[in-house]
């Protein structure tokens, strides 16, 4: 297969990068990066050897199997639009699936239609410590899940600490950066968990001091269509890291701290909490992420998460931002 990875950002060359180290296993025999920078595509050349540095887009994507699309994400609809037809190649969109609703229907039914595979980076699907929560909830050892609450707080400066936040896309609302989007992972796994959701609360704003246009903080309480009730935090004003997910049962309680790398539980009937702590190497998620996306393009299983699913998360994204606006709660599902 050829691969051609567009934006070669931090996040497109740790594509690049893990693509390369397991490209036989992969199937992988021409790998491309292309990005507008000329410092970019530089950089992705010394640390992948054998990369074929491409100087257009029409140059990257000609006769690939597959585009990992690494842009900000306010330029997924307008690159893909610029690269053709949705269906000539297989897609990886890097998180989330675009910075609005709208294009996401058009582009998902497009690839579709082609019968080509459409995967949207959400990598928390493959974390081992979520996995384990999710075969716990779905065991029914908490009983029947009454609510669930998940927090991802980080401060925005330390993020890529070799760059100026200033300059970093996430920064930028025009470029589609923020607390809603750019951490919609916990949206996407509670989704995962708990099915479709039926209705949002929410509010996101920009309150620090932060120099920045992006949203800085997003809260919303959500109902989910099985009963469940949800709340989510997500923030880039923490200076120390936070995120966990908490679960209430009729049966027990868990909580899965992903900096701590520990899922803790405890039962109605036993005071003491069990803890079963997770050896967790961030690259080796990233690597089951690719083989599961490589695997749904040969047509050999691989658990992804599709188009749909993630038109799904955007509608979430959309309703709080409506609800934020409009002062009341939204119902789903939403159309562009």
């Amino acid at each position: 297969m050829k691969v051609s990875v567009i934006g070669n950002g931090s996040i497109g060359r740790r594509h690049l990068r893990n693509c390369n180290l397991i490209r036989s296993e992969l199937g992988i025999t021409e790998l491309r990066g292309f990005d507008t920078n000329p410092q970019r595509r530089a950089q992705a050349k010394e640390e992948v050897k054998d990369l074929v540095v491409a100087t257009s887009l029409a140059e990257a994507v000609r006769g690939a199997d597959i585009v990992f699309m690494c842009v900000p994400t306010s330029l997924h609809i307008p690159v893909l639009q610029e690269m053709g037809a949705a269906g000539q190649h297989h897609l990886f969109i890097e998180k989330p699936l675009s910075h609005t609703l709208a294009g996401c229907e058009k582009l998902v039914f497009g690839m579709e239609r082609a019968g080509k595979v459409l995967h949207v980076g959400y990598v928390l699907r493959h974390h081992p410590l979520l996995k384990k929560v999710k075969e716990i909830v779905d065991s029914g050892a908490l009983g029947r899940v009454l609510s669930v609450r998940a927090e991802a707080g980080f401060y925005l400066p330390y993020w890529h600490p070799w760059e100026d936040y200033r300059d970093f896309y996430m920064s930028w609302k025009s470029g589609g950066g923020g607390a809603l989007l750019d951490i919609s992972h916990e949206i996407n796994y509670l989704q995962w968990m708990f099915g479709d959701i039926d209705e949002v609360k929410g509010f996101v704003d920009t309150v620090s001091d932060l120099e920045i246009t992006s949203d800085d903080i997003a809260i919303a309480i959500l109902r989910f269509k099985s009963g469940v009730y949800g709340q989510f935090h997500l923030d880039l004003m923490q200076f120390d890291e936070s995120r966990y997910c908490k679960i209430i049962g009729t049966e027990g309680v868990l909580i899965g701290d992903l900096t701590k790398n520990t899922v803790r539980t405890s039962k109605r009937d036993v005071k003491d909490w069990s803890e079963t702590r997770f050896d967790v190497k961030f690259d080796d998620i990233y690597f089951d992420q690719l083989r599961a996306f490589f695997a749904a393009c040969r047509g050999t299983g691989g658990a992804i998460v599709s188009g749909r699913d993630s038109i799904k998360t955007m509608e979430v994204v959309e309703a709080v931002r409506r609800s934020h606006a409009y002062s009341t709660s939204v119902r789903l599902p939403l159309y562009d």
